[in-house]
């Protein structure tokens, strides 16, 4: 019994250190109040400002004739423009008609709303970079409308704003956003009419227009909690990829860059929250380029020729809004694609993964609380696996059975282990006992364990849900208390807070292996002192998890227990197995066959009397 603890114990362990080697995000660090990060923060935190960035920030030398001076700014409040409703709180700055605050609004009375836009405190709004910029491919222009003021047209209804720029002689340029009836949709069209008696054309066979993009970044907050990184996803050919923002490497002199022709749309996703692009228009090209502190992503509109008086006009869906599928959905049919729990490597684990989340929900819309949707998930997941359970709890009966036979092998081989285990192998063979199947439910627990420690660490439902007591945010560690000297001590530094449900899962995982029968054969003094080592071991590694997995784990241990308790296995019979025959040499069974038939020849002669004689053995 106690073997078979251990190799669970053993595999169970390898699984966890490779988990946490090789897919587990960065340790988190919890702060009372993170700030969202600004621009201003995130040009300190970069080395330098990216390639790309001082190629654009240098002005054309050729302007286009009539392109208005850069305005001087002498109150940035006056050019502020503000469009909101039930779920955005958008603010424009005319200076580029561009997006200056992005505010999600959450919680009653918006009191949990979130700021997306990252600010720049001290930088001119010509100087910014903020998002829906425009990037022109003619040399002549570039961003150079980002830095000019734009004339704004609120629309009565307070549900749209028009941006307009005269370049006289030239083009008129006009931005268009208006709120589409959807939650956390937003629409942005632009519009270039050419001024000119001449057709004139943008861009060229392989250069794009324009791009039209998202910058310098997306700043919720939920990164700095979370140590999840950001990922740019995009869906091409009904397949959803990732690319993480860390893996933003340039490639030698030149900026990274990452072109996606065809793509349907191309999200930036947070821990809890996505910025999304869907383009109305033919012949999108998705691109992001710049470094993992300060990127763009958007759409390029490709090469276009207008005639005189002619207006081209390309639009893009904007979704600003959580990681939550329902509120997904309502942006378009497949943007719920966009929450992934798991790479496309382990596609199998994020579907997993995302039916916990339905499975989770559905309990929340019985009773509203995370934590209770938590412990029914433990329980559902406790019957499906009952008769796995079962099944086990009779190995382990059986193996107990053993004990006997188990203590005379190894008083006879205890000096020779590898013919110790030879024998042992030999003995469950011939018992018919599988020697790990007590280890099989605890091996199946772990994708389990796995799904779900991704799903409540990223899942937005779970972001600042309550259970119960000092519980109040099942996504974070349960903090009951904070321990001030322990702040910064290496090690015992991370028991600055003290989370109790981590210390009642490893004293249930100890107390439940107090309660499992073990058989005398298999206790030894190493053994015991592993399987007491390893709650004090799930114990530190889970001390500064989301509290719902604790709650899971302790949950599911406590029901382990009392299936241990109120079990009946019922009556275990060991069968012995006939050894196979041990297969002869052929010369070895040819020769044993002709002696068997010689003897058969000599006995038959014996039984027929000679010819001429009668029975009696007289002659005739």
């Amino acid at each position: 019994m106690m073997r078979n603890q251990l190799i669970a114990v053993v595999l169970m362990t390898l699984l966890f250190v490779a988990w946490f080697k090789w897919f587990v995000p960065p340790p988190r660090e919890r702060k009372t109040a993170p700030a969202p990060q600004t621009a201003q923060t995130l040009r300190e935190n970069s080395a330098e400002t990216s390639p790309q960035e001082k190629k654009t920030a240098e002005p054309p030398k050729d302007l286009w004739p009539g392109l208005p001076e850069i305005p001087e700014i002498a109150d940035p409040a006056a050019e502020e423009i503000h469009l909101a409703d039930e779920y955005l709180d958008l603010t424009f700055t005319r200076i580029g008609a561009r997006l200056k605050k992005a505010k999600i609004i959450l919680g009653k009375g918006g009191r949990d709303s979130v700021q997306l836009v990252p600010e720049e405190p001290g930088t001119p709004d010509t100087e910014a970079v903020y998002p829906f910029g425009l990037r022109f491919s003619d040399p002549g222009l570039g961003e150079e409308l980002d830095r000019r003021r734009f004339e704004a047209e609120p629309d009565p209804s307070g549900a749209a704003v028009t941006f307009s720029l005269t370049i006289p002689g030239k083009a008129v340029i006009r931005k268009r956003f208006s709120f589409e009836g959807a939650k956390h949709l937003l629409r942005a069209q632009v519009e270039y009419q050419n001024l000119e008696p001449v057709p004139q054309v943008i861009g060229m066979d392989q250069t794009p227009a324009y791009f039209l993009n998202w910058g310098p970044n997306v700043s919720s907050g939920d990164e700095q909690m979370m140590g999840v990184k950001q990922a740019f996803v995009w869906r091409l050919d009904g397949r959803v990829s990732e690319l993480p923002t860390a893996n933003m490497t340039p490639d030698g002199s030149d900026p990274f860059r990452k072109v996606v022709h065809g793509s349907e749309w191309i999200a930036i996703k947070s821990a809890y929250f996505i910025v999304a692009f869907k383009p109305e228009f033919e012949g999108a090209i998705a691109e992001a380029t710049g470094d993992p502190k300060r990127f763009r992503v958007g759409y390029s509109v490709p090469r276009f020729e207008t005639p005189p008086g002619g207006v081209q006009s390309h639009a893009v869906l904007a979704y600003l809004g959580p990681s939550e599928q329902r509120m997904l959905a309502q942006g378009w049919d497949t943007l719920p694609g966009v929450l992934r729990f798991f790479s496309p490597t382990w596609d199998f684990m994020d579907k997993f993964a995302k039916l916990l989340l339905k499975i989770m929900n559905w309990s929340y819309a019985i009773i509203p609380n995370y934590g209770v949707a938590v412990i029914v998930l433990t329980i559902l997941v406790r019957l499906a696996m009952y008769p796995l359970t079962l099944k086990s709890m009779k190995s382990m009966k059986k193996m107990q059975m053993l004990g006997p036979e188990m203590e005379e092998l190894k008083a006879k081989y205890g000096n020779d282990p590898q013919e110790l285990n030879k024998k042992m192998m030999e003995l469950y063979r011939e018992r018919g006992v599988n020697p790990v199947g007590g280890c099989l439910p605890m091996l199946l627990q772990m994708p389990v364990f796995i799904a779900l420690y991704r799903m409540l660490w990223c899942a937005y439902e779970l972001r600042g849900a309550p259970f119960f007591g000092w519980i109040t945010d099942l996504s974070q560690p349960d903090r009951m208390f904070h321990i001030a000297a322990l702040h910064g001590l290496p090690l015992i530094g991370m028991f600055e807070h003290f989370n109790l449900l981590p210390f009642l899962m490893g004293a249930s995982m100890l107390l439940n292996q107090k309660m499992m029968p073990v058989g005398g054969a298999m206790q030894n003094p190493q053994q015991k002192i592993i399987m007491n080592i390893m709650p004090v071991f799930f114990t530190f590694i889970c001390y500064n998890m989301a509290s719902g997995l604790n709650l899971y784990i302790f949950t599911s241990t406590v029901l382990g227990m009392v299936q241990q308790k109120f079990t009946h296995v019922g009556e275990v019979e060991l069968k012995t197995k006939k050894a196979a025959p041990k297969k002869q040499h052929f010369y070895t069974a040819a020769q044993a066959k002709k002696r068997q038939f010689a003897k058969e020849m000599k006995q038959e002669k014996k039984r027929k009397p000679a010819r001429g004689e009668n029975a009696d053995g007289k002659n005739r």
